[in-house]
């Protein structure tokens, strides 16, 4: 039986990093990783070499600085990745920097002598600066990048170069990026006091990677990427379901012409203390009770507040965690990168497969964008993936105003993504703070636009008859209706 023919394309064992490149990196192609000091180069291209090893190949790593291989060893030993047993056996440490300062035709016949002796199937050469500092002469680095790359690639091996020192607007000043098969940028953006990393595949040929800036993480367990949604989103159209989900409140189901539909989206807008996470505690809920797994998604409040705020209100939350009806997840609102949240809730989503889903609140979402990236095109891919899971999602949004006229939506995209929009709000009548609902939209549905007051008790959220003593309460200040000011001024 024949040996089974090996892929065309070398995984990097890097987390989503090979989603980005399209696949991986080609076979036997060059591929340049560039950034500043700091941005991870190394941390990568380690993650890729004992990920090659551990899956049966040979990794050469050959440094070009004169740091010795004991403390860069020291260095990488507290990532996850690291496995001493495949030190000294399938990855390799060569310091190439006295070959360096020799000749680039002395580097060339080491790095192949040691291939060959090895049978590596990934050489890593780490510090491109240095070639370029002993040898100034552009030709002769790119001649080295050449012809070493062609060379390796005779022998079945795939290179990766990292390089620092250059700046996006240089890189066509370098012309060994000329004749690399792909490059990938890492970078570090500062807004305001917050640092986040971000990767971006500036080339790969034969491939088609996903363009554009990427997020990136670096902890205990190495490197990943988080490829923004909007870059992976494929539509699936499920059509409009005709199956009635209800949300734990029957007076609000009875204005929804009996609840949103299956799949939809529901936008619960409102101002602290209108009881906005309450009544997605009750939407859970009633989605447990009827057999339902449901997936909340929270930031402000912990898992254990959660399900003590549950608990006094009569749902027995933790029950329903235990069980597995339900699954808390929770991520503190600090420093939070949008990639990574809107990935990590998706992975959850796919692990957990909820038919209902809430997230509380949709506000840190939005906080998180980088000046320069449009919101609409982020939700949309948000909306759109749990749509195409047919999941019911209940997503709170925060209003700045407590009372007063001003109610402006038109800085949310998901107001038109949505169907449902649910507006949550204090309305302030002869001296007194009344809470008040109202549909604003059902979209293919018939429903109650009546504006109906609400009380929290200790079962939770009920809503009351319709109102009908005052006018101008979306405004937050109500006022008697004209016909009852005449009637108390009868000389106005």
């Amino acid at each position: 039986m024949s040996a089974p023919t090996p892929s065309p394309l070398l995984e990097t064992g890097v987390p989503n990093l090979d989603t980005l490149l399209g696949g991986g990196i080609p076979r036997e192609d060059v591929l340049l990783v560039i950034g500043e000091a700091g941005t991870g180069k190394t941390t990568l291209a380690l993650q890729m070499a004992f990920h090659v090893a551990a899956t049966g190949g040979i990794a050469l790593y050959v440094s070009t600085v004169s740091e010795p291989t004991p403390k860069l060893l020291r260095h990488i030993r507290e990532f996850a990745f690291y496995d001493e047993q495949l030190v000294g056996k399938r990855v390799f440490f060569l310091n190439a920097y006295p070959l360096v300062k020799q000749s680039l035709q002395a580097v060339t016949d080491a790095l192949v002598g040691a291939v060959k002796q090895r049978q590596a199937s990934l050489v890593i050469i780490d510090g491109l600066m240095s070639f370029r500092d002993l040898h100034p002469e552009s030709t002769a680095v790119r001649a080295f990048v050449y012809e070493l790359g062609s060379v390796l690639a005779t022998l079945g091996c795939t290179t990766v170069v990292t390089s620092s020192g250059v700046a996006p607007t240089e890189e066509v000043e370098f012309p060994e990026f000329t004749m690399a098969d792909g490059i990938i940028r890492l970078a570090m953006v500062d807004v305001g006091s917050r640092t986040f990393r971000r990767i971006r595949v500036r080339k790969l040929r034969g491939r088609s990677p996903l363009l554009g800036e990427h997020g990136l993480r670096i902890n205990h367990a190495g490197m990943a990427v988080y490829p923004r949604i909007e870059s992976v989103f494929r539509s699936v159209d499920i059509g409009i379901s005709p199956e009635r989900v209800t949300t734990g409140m029957p007076e609000l189901d009875a204005l929804m012409s009996g609840g949103s539909r299956r799949g939809s989206l529901t936008l619960l807008a409102g101002a602290m203390g209108t009881g906005k996470t309450l009544a997605s505690l009750q939407f859970i809920a009633e989605g447990a009770r009827r057999g339902e797994k449901a997936l909340f998604v929270g930031f402000r409040e912990t898992e254990q507040q959660i399900m003590d705020k549950a608990a006094y209100f009569g749902f027995d939350l933790k029950a329903l965690v235990a069980d597995g009806r339900v699954t808390i997840f929770r991520r503190a609102p600090v420093d939070v990168d949008l990639d990574r949240i809107a990935w990590e809730v998706l992975q959850e989503v796919e692990r957990v497969a909820p038919r209902r889903l809430v997230i509380d609140s949709i506000s840190e979402f939005e906080a998180a964008f980088m000046p320069g990236r449009p919101q609409s095109g982020f939700f949309a891919a948000l909306a759109g993936d749990l749509r195409g899971r047919a999941i019911t999602s209940l997503i709170v949004k925060e209003t700045p105003q407590i009372v007063g006229p001003e109610l402006d939506f038109s800085g949310t995209p998901l107001t038109v993504l949505s169907e449902n929009l649910i507006l949550f709000r204090w309305v302030e009548f002869r001296s007194e703070l009344y809470r008040i609902l109202s549909i604003l939209k059902m979209r293919d549905s018939a429903y109650d636009a009546s504006i109906r007051q609400y009380v929290i008790t200790d079962r939770g959220i009920h809503v009351l008859q319709k109102v009908e003593t005052a006018e101008g309460l979306l405004t937050g200040i109500a006022r008697l209706p004209v016909e009852a000011r005449r009637r108390a001024s009868p000389g106005a």
